[in-house]
């Protein structure tokens, strides 16, 4: 995921900002607001380093302690999710944030995070009442 991230996500930002000529204007003479294309691009990548943190205690902690090959499958997934959340909000220019539908991603995704946090949780304690 760390690659992906890397390579789509840190791209698009450049990507979208080079389409609008960030590249040939001083720091100073840059908008506040940027264009949509250019901040949808910035926020996927801000959206995923926020989400990171979380996923990495949950996958190591779950594959560690509950189960690996759970783990692996569950970190997989996640990683689907957030690869079709970024991609779904580059890709909205123009939308409302009711046509966007990035809860389709979220959500899952929140879910995976929070079932690997809760196992990893009900192995402690099981672990501890032995």
């Amino acid at each position: 995921f760390i690659t992906s991230y890397s390579l789509w996500d840190v791209m698009a930002v450049g990507i979208a900002k080079a389409r609008h000529g960030f590249m040939t204007k001083p720091y100073g003479s840059l908008q506040s607001h940027p264009p949509e294309e250019v901040y949808f691009a910035m926020r996927a990548q801000s959206n995923q380093v926020e989400q990171m943190p979380g996923f990495i205690v949950a996958s190591l902690s779950f594959s560690l302690f509950v189960n690996g090959k759970v783990g692996a499958v569950l970190a997989l997934l996640w990683a689907v999710l957030r690869r079709l959340y970024a991609s779904c909000f580059r890709a909205s220019v123009g939308k409302t944030l009711n046509q966007i539908g990035l809860s389709r991603f979220t959500i899952p995704a929140y879910f995976i995070v929070n079932s690997m946090l809760m196992g990893t949780a009900v192995q402690c304690v099981r672990s501890l009442s032995k």
